[in-house]
């Protein structure tokens, strides 16, 4: 508690003019777009409205898979959108759209509101029962959803800046949920691979798809990262066919064959689910509880709580491992002239004197690095990824 409210009162410095010069070019953007949209439905309407977007694509235009909800509006979600952008380019830019939308009034325009007057900063609150598997929460305003899964989310970042003599730098477990799970599941070929600092997703499309790893392209490594990762939140080929955009049959193949390869993985998931129904809970490697009372629920409940039961101890344990450094991080970093400011799960953001920099990473590497011990004693090492900046989004 004495961390996050150092942490809370220290906030981070956020640059009005720069979130206003964002919210300017994403308006003109979505301007441009809603331009190109009208063009292609040949009638101008409402972009933000899903009832008129419902009525345009699948009663004007025709689309094929229009379906009306209870109010009798066609549904016009995300899910179907995307569908749709794989065929035509209307429901692209209308995505492209309410991406922009939401940068704009979630971040550059309500972020502005968030700047305390006397500091220049922004103060958020950390939630510590936030989630069921111990990850903190930020609340008021939320820092931990800041996106960076595009080019656009990702310039968000550019207004959190450092004060003058001073940089951000950005300290960040390196796949620690994958390693987590390596070590869990007991996977040899993946404990080798992370010991040796492999790449990890390299690797596992080399075994899955009998590809040289010399011979690897980066569309074949895309597809293994996507399992990786998607296998740990329990990914169905439904899930994963979306997100790669490829038809069912061959997402779910490729999840059939990672199972093959890995059997030890979902001998771990099995096990997990079948204690987690037993007990109506599962644990992290700390012994910390996770409650699992949606456990032997029916309908689609069940399903969702499964991949919970099964994500929670990977997940959990991550967030016990970042916990544990970060309560041991300001006696380690004491005599240096910085600052914890944030943590967003995986990441820790220090704000530090321009000169003491390397300082700063190798004490809060080694802090990081440590956290599991003594308690537990992983099979793989934990990697830390540091980078540094004028602005968080050069930091990370």
């Amino acid at each position: 508690v004495p961390v996050l409210a150092d942490m809370e009162m220290a906030g981070i410095k956020v640059d009005r003019d720069t979130l206003s010069r964002m919210s300017n070019a994403f308006a003109q953007k979505m301007a441009g777009l809603e331009a190109d949209i009208h063009e292609l439905a040949g009638e101008s309407f409402n972009v933000g409205s899903p009832k008129q977007l419902g009525e345009i694509m699948f009663d004007k235009l025709s689309y094929e898979g229009g379906k009306k909800g209870k109010t009798g509006a066609y549904a016009t979600g995300a899910d179907v959108l995307e569908d749709l952008a794989t065929i035509h380019d209307l429901p692209k830019r209308v995505l492209d759209w309410r991406q922009l939308s939401k940068l704009k009034s979630t971040y550059t325009d309500a972020l502005q509101d968030h700047i305390n007057a006397e500091t220049g900063r922004v103060h958020t609150s950390y939630v510590i029962a936030g989630a069921n598997t111990g990850r903190l929460a930020s609340t008021d305003p939320n820092l931990q959803n800041i996106p960076v899964r595009t080019e656009d989310g990702r310039r968000i970042r550019e207004a959190f800046i450092a004060e003058p003599g001073k940089v951000l730098v950005s300290l960040d477990y390196s796949q620690i949920e994958l390693r987590i799970l390596a070590h869990v599941a007991g996977i040899d070929s993946l404990k080798v691979a992370f010991r040796e600092g492999q790449d990890i997703h390299a690797m596992t499309a080399s075994e899955m798809f009998d590809v040289p790893l010399d011979q690897m392209t980066p569309d074949v490594r895309r597809q293994a990262k996507a399992i990786n990762f998607g296998v740990i939140y329990g990914i169905s080929g439904f899930g994963l066919a979306r997100n790669l955009r490829i038809p069912r049959s061959q997402a779910q193949g490729f999840i059939d064959r990672y199972f093959e390869r890995f059997p030890g993985i979902r001998e771990y998931m099995d096990a997990t689910v079948k204690f987690a129904k037993d007990n109506s809970r599962v644990e992290t490697l700390f012994g910390r509880v996770i409650h699992t009372p949606e456990i032997n629920a029916k309908g689609p409940a069940a399903g969702f709580a499964k991949r919970a039961a099964i994500n929670a101890p990977i997940q959990g344990t991550a967030a016990d491992i970042i916990r544990r450094a970060m309560i041991r991080m300001p006696q380690a970093i004491a005599e240096l002239p910085a600052k914890m400011l944030l943590q967003v799960h995986d990441e820790l953001l220090f704000e530090v004197d321009e000169d003491q920099v390397d300082p700063l990473v190798a004490a809060a590497k080694e802090v990081m690095q440590e956290a599991a011990d003594p308690v537990v004693h992983l099979d793989v090492p934990l990697v830390v990824d540091a980078g540094q900046g004028a602005h968080w989004a050069a930091a990370h």
